[in-house]
């Protein structure tokens, strides 16, 4: 394995185990004039109603904060009711209208943040790049003690011994399961709002905040993270050729199905932080990965720009400029072609080059990955995830360019540029 891993046996135990770091960190935009691309309907899942007082009332300043955070637990937690059959593909398409700018979720610096138990971006409507890091210790336990938990149980909770820890994890998940909400202030800037829990059948416990303009300075450091990148055969640097390509592709896969094995689920999110280090072995350069959610429909992870691509709506926008076939069905069917995926050759824009006007040659590999996790609330939810990389063929890395067969030249526009 890589350095920098560990692996715990509870989720809770890494969540307080944080607040042995809170010494480190005690010191102390308009809204768009019309909504974005709509989020794609999920099979079996009907839309959400929108919550009672909307984000925008709240930069109107015709509700508050506290009006909002509990608008929005009320809402979802009706709509995941209702969608029980598909909690799943509801949870991520409802995810993703938490992240259109103008809808009633979001709009101008009202946003909303969603952590897990362990004190871990989950959803950032405004910043997805800020997913699965930790929040500063110091500042959950501002957040948490206004929820309610004593902070003796947060610090017992990182006891070795499990007859103290326990309990303490215990009374800490009661308090959560109550749904309790309150204003927070930690006294660092920025760093206030308005908080409730509630319980997500497939993540349990969740903190979601309001008002809370989350950004870097809030967050740990990931250097003072301990991450566990695995240890795959063929890393992002030495995809060079079609096979490591597709050993690359394929080593992702059992890397996230062995991370959420270990990790858990308050914990897996710190996934997308090692597929997206350009230090760690997932991303070098121009070749990254990305994760298409065929459930949902929506872009479950993006290495190379997650602000702009993750949790938005999985829709074909640009198209071959000589056979006008849409580049997003072009990885459907090489992924779905075949049970190892499969090739795909064009001409894409190389986003580590910026005079290269998308004319350079590509190599792509997609590959459909089907399976099954346990949740918290017992059930067993199936998986249908396509994942994919690439390499350029101008790079000194790459295939020699002559290898590469004359294709059709694709336009640069829509929102898919730099994003396969």
């Amino acid at each position: 394995m890589n350095t920098r891993t560990s692996h715990t046996s509870t989720s809770m135990i890494r969540l307080v185990g944080l607040f042995a770091l809170a010494g480190v960190f005690s010191v102390a935009r308009p809204a768009q004039a019309q909504m974005e691309e709509a989020c794609p309907l999920p099979s079996g899942v009907t839309p959400p109603a929108d919550p009672t007082v909307t984000a925008q009332q709240v930069e109107d300043g015709t509700a508050t904060l506290m009006d909002f955070a509990l608008a929005v637990k009320d809402a979802r937690e009706r709509y995941i009711e209702q969608q029980q059959a598909s909690t799943v593909r509801a949870g991520l398409y409802i995810g993703c209208i938490m992240r259109q700018e103008g809808s009633a979720w979001r709009s101008g610096d009202t946003y909303l943040v969603q952590l897990t138990l362990a004190g871990r971006v989950y959803i950032h409507a405004k910043d997805m790049s800020l997913s699965g890091r930790l929040l500063n210790p110091f500042i959950y336990g501002a957040i948490l003690g206004a929820l309610g938990v004593n902070p003796a149980d947060l610090q017992n909770a990182i006891n070795p011994d499990p007859a103290i820890s326990g309990p303490a994890q215990a009374a800490i998940l009661a308090v959560l399961s109550q749904e309790p909400d309150a204003a927070f202030d930690a006294g660092i800037p920025g760093a206030s709002g308005h908080a409730t829990a509630y319980i997500s059948p497939t993540l349990g416990p969740i903190v979601l905040l309001a008002g809370f303009d989350l950004n870097e300075s809030h967050l740990v450091s990931i250097a003072n993270e301990t991450i566990d990148y695995g240890d795959p055969a063929v890393t992002a640097e030495e995809v060079v050729s079609r096979s490591a390509l597709k050993e690359f592709v394929t080593e992702a896969w059992d890397y996230l199905v062995a991370f959420r094995q270990s990790a858990g689920t308050d914990n897996f999110p710190q996934a997308r932080i090692a597929l997206r280090d350009p230090n760690g072995p997932w991303r070098h350069g121009s070749v990254y990965l990305y994760v298409l959610d065929l459930t949902s429909n929506i872009i479950w992870f993006h290495g190379a720009d997650p602000n702009r691509f993750e949790l938005k709506p999985l829709v074909p926008t640009v198209r071959d400029a000589v056979t006008g076939e849409l580049v997003l069905e072009q990885v459907i069917a090489a992924a779905t072609s075949s049970s190892e995926g499969g090739f795909l050759e064009y001409y894409w824009d190389d986003p580590t080059d910026d005079s290269d006007s998308a004319d350079t040659p590509k190599v792509g590999y997609a590959r459909q990955f089907t399976g099954s996790f346990p949740v918290p609330s017992g059930i067993t939810v199936p998986i249908n995830l396509i994942i994919g990389s690439g390499f350029y063929l101008s790079s000194p890395e790459g295939e020699v360019t002559k290898r590469f067969h004359v294709l059709p030249h694709l336009a640069d526009g829509g929102g898919w540029r730099s994003s396969l």
